[in-house]
C-alpha cells in the first residue's frame, strides 16, 4: 500500500473518531439534566394533545397553530417510553442527535470532511439547538427535516436525473412542512434555488416532487384550515430590527433574554460568516462550473435571510389565523443552514493563508459562545415540587364524587400534565376550569360559574395556581367560603389547594389510594403507626421548602418528634408534631424551608413516636448551596454579650439611617436600618418571632402604646425560622423601622427580643443589655430631631 493511500486512510479514520466524538457529546449534552425542568405550558398542551385517542388528538392539532407530525409520532412513543419530562422529551433528544449528524453529512458534501466536522460540531454545541431538543415541541422535528432536505437538495442538484434522489428531497421536505407551518419559509429557498441550479430537462423531476408535497399539504390544509381559531397572542409587532438583532442572538449564542448584551459577540461572529461567504461566492463565481459552486450558496444564504423576513410578517396584526408574539424558537427551522454556512465560510477563509489566523478566531470564537452560554442554561433547569404536589394531593385524597375547580390564569396545561397521568388518571374528579363565563371572575357571575358544580358535587377541590390573574379579587374563594367548611388547605407561596366539604371533619386518605399510586411507598413498622410516604421533588434551591407526607394510622393521640438530618449526621432541624386520635389513614406534612444557610448535600428525615415507633425516610437533595459568609466581627458596630432562653447568643446590633452623636440621631419620616447578629449553640425546638421596638415616653395614638416604630418577623423575613438555625453558624438577620412624620422629639429606647406568635409569650433574657423582668435587650437610645 503506498505512503499516500495510507494516509488518507488514517486521515479518514481520524475525521470518523472526531465526528462519532462528536455525535457523543450531543447526544450527553442533550439528554443531561433532561427531566430536571418542569412540564410548561407549551409541553403540557402537547401533551394533553397526545393523551387524548388518536382520532380526538388529530382533530385538535387541525385547531393548533401546528401541522400534525410531531403529534402522531409523539402519540405512541408517550405510550411506550411514558410520559414523564423524560420519557417524553427523549423524543426530541434523538431528533436533536439525528439533525447534528444530518448537518455533518451536509457539510461533508458541501466542502468535504472539514466542514463536515465544523458543522457537526458547531451545531452539537449549539445551546439554541440543545434546548429546543430538550422540549416536548415540534422545533427540534422541523430543524431536522431541514437539515435532512439540505442534505439531499446538495445531493439532487448533483444528481438532477435521479428519481431516487426527488423522492428523498421531497420526503424530507414533508418531515419539516407537516412539524412547524413556519418551516415553509426555510424550505422555499431550496425549492427556488434547485429549480435554478438544475437542467431544463429535470424540470419534470421537480414539478412532481413539488405536486406530491403541494397534494399532501393541501389535503392536510382543506381538513385544518376551517378548524382554526383566529387569535393573537397580543403585544405591540416587534420591529424590524429588534427581529433581526434576536435572530442573530439565538443563532450564536443561544441567548433568548437580555440580547443586547450579546449583540456585540453576535455581530462581530456573523460579519466573519459574511467575509467567508463572500471569499467562496468570488471562488464560486470565478470557477467554470460556475452554477455548481453558487447553488449551495444561495441555498444556505437565502434560506437564513428569509426566516428573520418570515418571522416578522407572521408577528404583524391581522384579521384571521393566529397572530404570535416574537419567540426565540421560530428562528430555529433555520439553524441548521446558520452551523453549515458558518463552517463553510470558516474553511473558505483558512484556505486563504493570509487569513487563517481569521479563520481560528471565528471557529474559536463561535466555539466559544456555545459552551460559555451552556453552563447558565443548565443551571437554570431546575424542577420545583410545587407544581407536581398539588394536583398530586388531590389524587392522594380523592373520593367518588369528588370535584375539581381549577382557577389557573394561564397554568391549566401545566396542572393537567401532572394531574392526568396516563399510569392513573382513570377514575379522578373531574376538572372545572373557571372562569368559564366571563373573566375575570366578578361577584355577579362567581354564582353562575360555581353554583351547578357545587349541586353536582359533595366535596370540591380549589386548585389555585396563578389565580390572581383570572380571579385578583377571590370571588370563587370567598363564594365557596360562604357555602362549605374548609378542612384542608396547603399554600404553595402563590398558588395553593383547598379542600371544601359540607361537614366540618377531617379527611382521611382512602385506603385504596395509596394502594394504587406509584409515589406513596411504603413504611416497615412493628406497631403499625406509619404506613407508608410520598416524597415528590428532587432537588431543592432557597426559597423552596422540602416536603415529605407521612401517612399514619393510630386510634390513640400521637406526639412526634421530627429531625432533618444531613448525612452523614448534622441536624438541621427539629419539630414537634402532635396529633390527635382518629381513625383511618391520615396524611401529615413534613416541611423544612430551604434558605441560603440550609446546608448543601443529602437530607434523611427521622420521626419517632412517643412510647415507641421510628421510621427514617430518604429525602431530598439540596443542591449548589454556597452559604453566605459568616458576618465578621469587625461589622458589629455595637457589640454585646446576652442569651435569649438556653441556646441564642445575642452577639450584637449595627444601626444605619442615623446621624452619628451620643445618642445617634434620627428625624421623623426616616427609615433606619437595624441588623441583629445571633448565634445558635444547640437545636433549637420552637420557632420564635423577632421584635425590635422603638419606645417613647409619650403613648403614640395610632397604637394605642408607647411604641412608635416596630418591625417584628420570623428571622430573614420569615425564611430562616429558628427551629433551622445551624448550631455554631452566625447570621445577620435585619429589620426596618419607619419613623413616623408625626412622631415628637426626644429620647427612644431601642429595645429587642423574641417571643411565641401563639401565646406572646416573650423568652428569657441575660447578660448584656438584659431587661429580666420585661424580658428585653434594651440596645440603646435613639434621639428624635424636631421635625424641621
Amino acid at each position: 500500500m503506498s505512503s499516500s493511500r495510507s494516509g488518507e486512510l488514517k486521515s479518514g479514520a481520524a475525521y470518523l473518531v472526531l465526528a462519532l466524538v462528536g455525535l457523543l457529546v450531543a447526544f450527553a449534552l442533550r439528554v443531561h439534566r433532561l427531566g430536571e425542568a418542569n412540564v410548561w405550558w407549551d409541553e403540557g398542551f402537547t401533551i394533553g394533545l397526545a393523551r387524548q385517542p388518536f382520532h380526538e388528538m388529530i382533530l385538535g392539532t387541525a385547531r393548533d397553530t401546528h401541522p400534525p407530525l410531531y403529534y402522531v409520532l409523539l402519540w405512541p412513543w408517550i405510550r411506550l417510553a411514558g410520559d414523564g419530562e423524560f420519557g417524553a422529551r427523549f423524543l426530541s433528544v434523538a431528533f436533536g442527535v439525528l439533525t447534528v449528524a444530518a448537518a455533518g453529512a451536509a457539510g461533508r458534501r458541501l466542502g468535504g470532511p472539514g466542514v463536515q466536522l465544523l458543522a457537526l460540531w458547531l451545531l452539537g454545541l449549539s445551546r439554541f439547538h440543545i434546548w429546543w431538543s430538550q422540549e416536548i415541541r415540534m422545533y427540534a422535528l422541523a430543524a431536522l427535516g431541514i437539515a435532512l432536505s439540505t442534505l439531499f437538495a446538495l445531493r439532487t442538484a448533483r444528481d438532477p436525473g435521479s428519481i431516487w434522489a426527488w423522492g428523498t428531497w421531497a420526503l424530507a421536505s414533508s418531515i419539516a412542512l407537516f412539524s412547524v407551518y413556519l418551516a415553509l419559509f426555510a424550505w422555499i429557498p431550496q425549492s427556488l434555488s434547485l429549480l435554478w441550479a438544475i437542467p431544463r430537462r429535470a424540470w419534470p423531476r421537480w414539478l412532481l416532487a413539488h405536486g406530491a408535497l403541494v397534494l399532501l399539504m393541501s389535503g392536510w390544509l382543506a381538513f385544518a384550515v376551517p378548524r382554526m381559531a383566529t387569535w393573537s397572542a397580543g403585544g405591540q409587532p416587534p420591529t424590524w430590527s429588534a427581529v433581526l438583532q434576536l435572530s442573530a442572538v439565538v443563532w450564536t449564542t443561544g441567548i433568548s433574554t437580555y440580547v443586547e448584551r450579546w449583540a456585540g459577540p453576535a455581530a462581530l461572529l456573523i460579519a466573519g460568516m459574511l467575509l467567508g461567504t463572500a471569499a467562496a461566492a468570488r471562488e464560486a463565481a470565478r470557477a467554470p462550473r460556475r452554477m455548481r459552486g453558487l447553488f449551495p450558496l444561495i441555498l444556505l444564504g437565502a434560506g437564513l435571510a428569509l426566516q428573520p423576513v418570515a418571522v416578522w410578517l407572521i408577528t404583524r396584526h391581522r384579521a384571521f389565523l393566529y397572530t404570535p408574539r416574537l419567540e426565540a424558537r421560530y428562528f430555529l427551522p433555520a439553524l441548521p443552514y446558520f452551523s453549515l454556512l458558518l463552517a463553510f465560510s470558516i474553511a473558505q477563509v483558512f484556505s486563504l493563508s493570509r487569513l487563517r489566523p481569521v479563520a481560528l478566531a471565528l471557529g474559536l470564537g463561535a466555539l466559544s459562545l456555545s459552551l460559555a452560554s451552556l453552563p447558565s442554561y443548565y443551571a437554570d433547569r431546575h424542577w420545583r415540587a410545587d407544581l407536581a404536589l398539588l394536583p398530586f394531593l388531590i389524587r392522594a385524597y380523592a373520593q367518588p364524587g369528588d370535584g375539581v375547580i381549577l382557577v389557573s390564569g394561564d397554568r391549566a396545561p401545566t396542572f393537567r400534565y401532572y394531574y392526568e397521568r396516563i399510569d392513573g388518571a382513570n377514575g379522578l374528579p373531574p376538572v372545572y376550569p373557571v372562569p368559564r363565563q366571563v373573566a375575570p371572575v366578578r361577584s355577579d357571575t362567581v354564582e353562575g360559574e360555581l353554583g351547578e358544580i357545587l349541586r353536582a358535587h359533595p366535596r370540591i377541590w380549589l386548585a389555585r395556581m396563578e389565580s390572581h390573574l383570572q380571579d385578583p379579587e377571590g370571588w370563587v374563594e370567598r363564594w365557596l367560603d360562604a357555602h362549605l367548611y374548609r378542612v384542608l388547605e396547603f399554600p404553595f407561596g402563590r398558588n395553593g389547594l383547598i379542600l371544601y366539604v359540607s361537614s366540618p371533619h377531617e379527611p382521611i386518605v382512602p385506603v385504596e389510594n395509596p394502594a394504587r399510586m406509584n409515589e406513596i411507598h411504603r413504611l416497615e413498622d412493628p406497631l403499625g403507626i406509619f404506613l407508608g410516604y410520598d416524597r415528590i421533588g428532587r432537588t431543592f434551591r432557597p426559597g423552596e421548602t422540602m416536603r415529605i407526607g407521612l401517612y399514619l394510622q393510630s386510634g390513640r393521640p400521637l406526639s412526634l418528634t421530627v429531625e432533618w438530618i444531613r448525612r452523614p449526621d448534622q441536624r438541621v432541624a427539629r419539630a414537634e408534631l402532635h396529633i390527635p386520635a382518629g381513625s383511618g389513614i391520615r396524611r401529615r406534612s413534613l416541611e423544612l424551608p430551604v434558605t441560603p444557610y440550609t446546608p448543601s448535600g443529602d437530607y434523611i428525615v427521622r420521626v419517632q413516636a412517643e412510647g415507641g415507633g421510628s421510621v427514617t425516610i430518604p429525602a431530598f437533595r439540596v443542591e449548589g448551596m454556597v452559604p453566605p459568609p459568616p458576618p465578621s466581627p469587625s461589622e458589629i458596630a455595637h457589640p454585646m454579650s446576652a442569651r435569649l432562653g438556653d441556646q441564642i447568643r445575642f452577639l450584637g446590633y449595627r444601626l444605619d439611617g442615623v446621624r452619628a452623636g451620643n445618642p445617634p440621631e434620627a428625624g421623623p419620616g426616616d427609615t433606619l436600618f437595624l441588623d441583629l447578629y445571633w448565634e445558635a449553640e444547640g437545636p433549637i425546638s420552637r420557632s420564635y418571632m423577632v421584635f425590635t421596638h422603638l419606645i417613647g415616653e409619650i403613648w403614640n395614638p395610632a397604637t394605642g402604646n408607647p411604641v412608635w416604630a416596630q418591625d417584628d418577623q420570623v428571622p430573614l423575613e420569615g425564611a430562616y425560622p429558628t427551629t433551622h438555625w445551624i448550631p455554631g453558624q452566625p447570621l445577620r438577620d435585619r429589620y426596618v423601622l419607619r419613623l413616623p412624620v408625626e412622631m415628637p422629639p426626644g429620647d427612644y429606647l431601642l429595645e429587642a427580643g423574641m417571643y411565641l406568635l401563639e401565646t406572646g409569650e416573650r423568652l428569657p433574657v441575660s447578660g448584656e443589655g438584659a431587661d429580666p423582668a420585661a424580658r428585653r435587650l434594651i440596645l440603646g437610645i435613639i434621639r428624635v430631631r424636631p421635625q424641621q
